[in-house]
């Protein structure tokens, strides 16, 4: 596997001897010249791009009626925890998901499948979702602190809706409206029945969830070449370069 040049981000490269222990590099598509460590592998340059999802519970207030009102904190009852999520590598086409057990979500008990998705959110360099920043992470963020989890390493963010509305003067910027727009695979249809039995713990329903979110992952799959694409020219430039400019030894 070659080296991708930290320069122009090309992958026409060609070796060019040894200096000082590490192997040297020629990039023929701009003439930069740089070197990688001896032992250079795809994992250790190319940055980690992982897609993924989540889905949380409801929270559960008590209030004086069903009129508009502000609710406060102390009318929460019951706080939310996280019920499932999705994720997959770019360009790996296995989705990776974990959802609470029956037992787990009758007691609102999130915290194993929050170990899991930290270890992939803690190897990425980079992720991608819609809302992402303002929803998934923040979520996240919240769940790991409450139970007193590090928060993982750090990474860059790729949010598609923040994408879509910097880029596009589109009707909307909703993931259902984009995916039905371009033709592409769409969320499965669901109802505010299914939180509700998914808190109940009903097997059936859990496994629906995980489906449901699975299925938004394979969402950001087929819009990789439509709503992100000038994300991921930028990120390139902006973001992945210097990545692999501390990687890699440059002239």
């Amino acid at each position: 596997m070659r080296p991708i040049c930290p320069s122009c981000v090309s992958s026409h490269t060609r070796k060019k001897g040894i200096r000082r222990g590490n192997q040297r590099w020629s990039c023929t598509q701009c003439k930069r010249n740089f070197s990688t460590p001896m032992d250079f592998t795809e994992e250790a340059t190319f940055p980690r791009i992982l897609s993924f999802d989540i889905e949380t519970s409801l929270y559960h207030f008590v209030g004086w009626g069903t009129y508009k009102q502000y609710i406060q904190h102390h009318q929460i009852t019951k706080h939310q925890y996280i019920i499932s999520w999705a994720a997959k590598w770019l360009y790996d086409d296995v989705v990776q998901s974990d959802v609470v057990t029956p037992k787990e979500s009758k007691n609102r008990d999130d915290k194993r499948i929050l170990k899991s998705i930290w270890k992939l959110l803690d190897k990425a360099d980079i992720v991608i979702g819609h809302n992402g920043e303002k929803f998934d992470l923040r979520k996240l963020r919240w769940r790991f602190i409450s139970e007193d989890m590090q928060p993982p390493s750090p990474f860059k963010v790729i949010d598609t809706l923040k994408v879509a509305r910097r880029e596009f003067s589109a009707p909307s910027y909703k993931q259902d409206f984009l995916t039905k727009y371009f033709e592409l695979p769409n969320k499965l249809s669901t109802d505010f029945q299914l939180w509700i039995d998914c808190e109940a713990g009903i097997p059936d329903k859990l496994q629906e969830m995980v489906k449901l979110y699975s299925n938004n992952i394979k969402e950001y799959k087929a819009t990789e070449n439509k709503a992100s694409l000038t994300e991921a020219i930028q990120t390139y430039k902006n973001e992945i370069i210097p990545i692999l400019k501390k990687k890699a030894i440059c002239n």
